[in-house]
């Protein structure tokens, strides 16, 4: 069966096949001629290209006919097939993992998930994430050949020739481990791993807010503060695959954090320790406010500040304005169209968005600064799972010239593709020369 898979994703390397292949994704259904006519590409060769993607099983005839305004052939419409493939997405946590599976359009079929012991191994965690995968494939009754790649999310800094973890605060017990080979030798598959809010930005772009944006920085407030960054359609890793750790700026000056923040300062030393989830609810705590006791949740917070809690109001005001300060740099150094705000700040307290949007073209009155837009992630808590499924999607159908180097370190020889030698063709697949 990986022979099958090599060919697939052999198939669909060919730039003009993922044209043609991310055309009918995008338009639903579509006829042949429409397909030449939006790309530009003879209708011999997109007759030939949609029949061995029919072969292949990523596309379909549906049956239905539209009637030409002249005399001629009725067209016949194509349409993606979404359950040709299934992709497993994990999402790897402290103390818990989400498994899922999905079509090849990122649907979830089904999921599951499980918790573990923070000090558990590696290899325990994976092991029981293939037996998830197996327990999820088998309850929905796909056959594991239709599973054509892993994708896994995890916090850390990933070397991708080898997917092992490099550095990771919280899991610094798996440092050097292997996050792809027990995987890949249980399931046959490509595993890709990746950073989780590298993951993120991978599933806004092929799904969520950032799609068809080629530039733009998604940030993350969780536990710390981190960014996965997307140039011209793919992302950015640097030369130790460190990019987007943006949490270990510091915070220099410190008679000015003082000043300017004072709920939220307390002589942190980095962004990435004053940015998180629990410095937003003690800095509540902190400013006095009647009930504070009570309050143990960002949500809380938020509510609280909808509501018109000075307090609450002027913790994200004071959040807003540190975020401004790294999203300015930002701006400068990589004219992003798009910045995305990801975590549970943005969700419950989605006008902290138009806030910093606001604030960054206050503070830097500059055509790149006038240009960004800033918003909330459109997947929030889901973004790194739908983004881990998200990472085998982008290796399959993105074209090759955007594709990370990474890919074809992991990926095995293809085998060539066979053709029959007698295709046979309907009138479907023959265009005649007068149409048009």
């Amino acid at each position: 069966m990986w022979n099958v898979i090599q060919r697939r994703a052999s198939l669909i390397r060919e730039p003009n096949e993922v044209r043609i292949l991310r055309l009918v994704r995008d338009r639903g259904v579509i006829s042949r001629i429409e397909i030449a006519k939006a790309t530009g590409l003879h209708k011999a060769t997109v007759t030939d290209l949609v029949a061995k993607l029919i072969r292949a099983g990523f596309l379909e005839d549906t049956g239905a006919q539209v009637a030409r305004k002249r005399v001629g052939r009725k067209r016949i419409l194509l349409r993606f097939r979404p359950l040709a493939g299934i992709v497993a997405g994990v999402d790897i946590r402290v103390t818990s993992a989400t498994v899922a599976l999905t079509d090849l359009n990122a649907r979830v079929l089904v999921e599951d998930a499980f918790d573990y012991p923070i000090h558990a191994p590696a290899q325990i965690v994976l092991g029981e994430v293939a037996a998830t995968i197996e327990r999820l494939l088998a309850s929905g009754k796909y056959p594991r050949n239709k599973l054509v790649g892993i994708g896994i999310g995890v916090q850390g800094v990933i070397d991708y020739s080898t997917n092992t973890l490099v550095v990771s605060h919280n899991k610094k017990a798996w440092e050097g481990e292997s996050l792809s080979a027990l995987l890949e030798s249980r399931f046959n598959v490509p595993v890709y791993v990746e950073n989780d809010v590298k993951t993120m930005a991978v599933g806004e772009y092929l799904l969520g807010a950032a799609k068809g944006t080629k530039d733009f920085v998604q940030l993350w407030i969780g536990i710390g503060l981190g960014a996965g960054i997307m140039i011209n359609g793919h992302l950015l890793h640097g030369i130790t695959s460190s990019a987007g750790e943006i949490g270990f700026n510091s915070l220099d000056h410190p008679r000015f954090y003082r000043d300017q923040f004072p709920l939220t300062y307390t002589g942190q030393a980095m962004f990435g320790q004053i940015l998180t989830d629990t410095n937003f609810v003690e800095s509540y705590r902190r400013g006095g406010s009647t009930g504070e006791a009570n309050v143990d949740s960002v949500a809380v917070v938020a509510r609280r500040a909808a509501s018109g809690d000075q307090v609450a109001l002027r913790v994200i005001d004071e959040f807003t304005s540190l975020l401004s300060i790294i999203c300015i740099g930002m701006v400068n150094l990589l004219n992003p169209q798009l910045i995305l705000l990801g975590g549970k700040i943005a969700q419950h307290y989605p006008a902290v968005a138009g806030m910093l949007q606001e604030r960054i073209h206050r503070d830097l009155l500059a055509p790149p600064a006038e240009a960004v837009r800033v918003q909330p992630s459109a997947h929030g808590e889901r973004g790194v799972i739908l983004g881990a499924a998200s990472l085998v999607l982008y290796e399959l159908f993105e074209p090759p010239h955007r594709v990370p180097a990474r890919a074809a370190m992991r990926r095995a020889p293809a085998t060539p593709i066979e053709v029959e030698e007698t295709i046979p063709v309907g009138q479907s697949d023959v265009f005649s020369e007068g149409e048009s």
